[in-house]
């Protein structure tokens, strides 16, 4: 059976092996015993994916099958474009296979390489790159290296001749995620490699900063690299890097993530931002611990996505100006007073919080402020309890609160809200949180997560519980219910709350209500 196959048989497994390179390897090798052209085809896919794991971590292939296919493919000049490994490197053995296959995988004669993907995940012992990636890799435009099980060990990028040959001259994205990289290296690939378009450090340490704290020249910087347009760099948190004193990576940047301690300390940073990138849109400041400064003042005519996390309590004051800003993204130990006095309230806001101590009016008066920037807003609420001896969020005046609040009604713009508590056994229950929070806001659905250390305790089911179903209060925002729905996940059909679900919300599952507000 031919299948409907082209008559031609070049044409045939031509359409096979482009078929092939888009299942995954199961799948794709399965089609091998469909016809003669699948089988030709399946043995010489240009695309070679392997998974090697171990008994414990799942199924995957034997070091002998993988051997055997690149014996084959580089014997026969086989041309490979795209070779992705996962690899579970626990010992000896496996790390010299490894190193076997990527170095002929690039320097093979028929090698038209293009793509290499590297996920090795590596149990006690460090591994180290071959040089021939960098040095005839030319026709590479994607080199992405991965350490999963960065704690464990580190993966080594760096040159060991004492004059590197650098020829990944087609290369447009690098991505190094737990990749100890020589800051020579990192510097003979970016002056070597003026096409790159991606750049992504993650979890990455350059060897030589780390053992010299005291270095003057702190100063980012990437040149002879004309279009680059994303730039990642994420630090790891051990590794507490000094503020650069100045960031230069080039005018065509429009994606920037700077991550880390000590990366952005105050508006200064800000500011070089701010002058070195006239066409930036999407801003990421991942790690904002260090942050030295109570404002945060950031103007830019061209930025459309801003996200800050790990905001510490001294950050009282945000201030963006950006006309064209349609995503904010806050997460911090609290909320400050924001103001965007140019942008139009079409923008989404995201507010990731994690409150530790007793909150009072003014933080759900600022935060009814907040949802009145935006048309969309999804908020997620984590809590933490210290102390078994003070409620949490007992400071509230709901007299005070509801006085101040007579010209705002809630706020009918939040999408989402997930909430969950930590190391809290029973006193957030006691609590007025949700009376106030349900005065500046109507959500319209609540993601409900059992208490991280009392996993038996489920405290916003069990809110719904007594205030709800049993009506047992003197709660007055349940009066602004029409009715609740509600779903142990996604997958499942809504189902109308009823007293039939009186022992589901008093157990500790996690939860999905939909609330429709009069």
């Amino acid at each position: 059976m031919s299948l409907g196959l082209p008559r031609d048989e070049t044409r045939s497994r031509r359409c096979c092996g482009v078929i092939q390179s888009r299942l995954p390897i199961t799948e794709a090798a399965r089609t091998s015993v469909l016809s003669k052209s699948w089988l030709h085809a399946w043995h010489t896919i240009p695309i070679l994916r392997f998974r090697v794991r171990s008994e414990q971590n799942g199924n995957g292939m034997k070091l002998v099958d993988v051997d055997h296919t690149l014996i084959r493919y580089l014997r026969d000049n086989i041309p490979i474009e795209r070779f992705e490994l996962l690899i579970d490197i626990e010992n000896q053995e496996s790390a010299s296979h490894a190193e076997k296959w990527i170095g002929p995988v690039v320097t093979t004669k028929a090698s038209c390489l293009k793509e290499l993907s590297l996920s090795l995940f590596l149990y006690g012992a460090p591994f180290t790159l071959p040089d021939e990636i960098l040095s005839s890799g030319e026709n590479l435009s994607k080199i992405d290296v991965s350490s999963p099980l960065r704690h464990h060990s580190v993966i080594w990028m760096t040159t060991t001749t004492p004059t590197p040959v650098i020829n990944c001259v087609s290369l447009r994205e690098l991505q190094l995620d737990g990749v100890c990289i020589g800051e020579e290296a990192l510097h003979d690939i970016l002056s070597s490699c003026s096409r790159l378009e991606k750049i992504v450090l993650i979890h990455s340490i350059l060897q030589g900063v780390q053992n010299h704290q005291d270095v003057h020249n702190t100063a980012l910087e990437i040149s002879h690299v004309p279009n680059l347009g994303v730039f990642t760099c994420d630090l790891p948190f051990l590794f507490k890097a000094p503020a650069p004193h100045s960031i230069s990576l080039g005018s065509s940047v429009t994606e920037l993530t700077l991550g880390g301690y000590g990366m952005v300390t105050g508006n200064a940073c800000l500011k070089m931002i701010e002058s070195g990138f006239p066409f930036l849109e999407s801003l990421t400041l991942d790690d904002m611990r260090s942050w030295k400064s109570e404002s945060f003042h950031f103007t830019c005519a061209s930025i459309k996505n801003l996200t800050l996390r790990d905001c510490q309590r001294m950050l009282t004051d945000i201030q963006v100006d950006a006309p064209k800003l349609n995503f904010f993204w806050f997460g911090g130990a609290t909320l400050p007073t924001l103001l965007f006095p140019v942008s139009s309230t079409l923008f989404k806001q995201i507010f990731s919080l994690s409150l530790s101590l007793p909150v009072d009016v003014y933080f759900f008066l600022k935060m009814r402020e907040a949802l009145a920037l935006s048309c969309k807003c999804d908020i997620y609420i984590i809590t933490y309890n210290y102390t078994t001896t003070m409620l949490p969020f007992d400071d509230i005046d709901m007299d005070d609160l509801r006085t101040r609040l007579l010209l705002f009604p809630p706020a009918m713009n939040v999408q989402h809200l997930w909430f969950g508590t930590v190391d809290d056994e029973c006193l957030w229950e006691r609590s007025l949180f949700f009376d106030a929070f349900f005065e500046i806001c109507h959500p319209k659905y609540v993601y409900a997560k059992p208490d991280s250390y009392f996993r038996q305790n489920n405290h916003f089911c069990r809110l719904m519980l007594r205030e709800v179903l049993e009506k047992n209060t003197t709660s007055y925002w349940p009066h602004y219910l029409e009715h609740v729905r509600i779903r142990r996940d996604r997958y499942q059909k809504w189902e109308t709350l009823t007293n039939s679900h009186t022992s589901l919300l008093a157990s500790s599952v996690y939860m999905i209500f939909n609330l429709k507000w009069r």
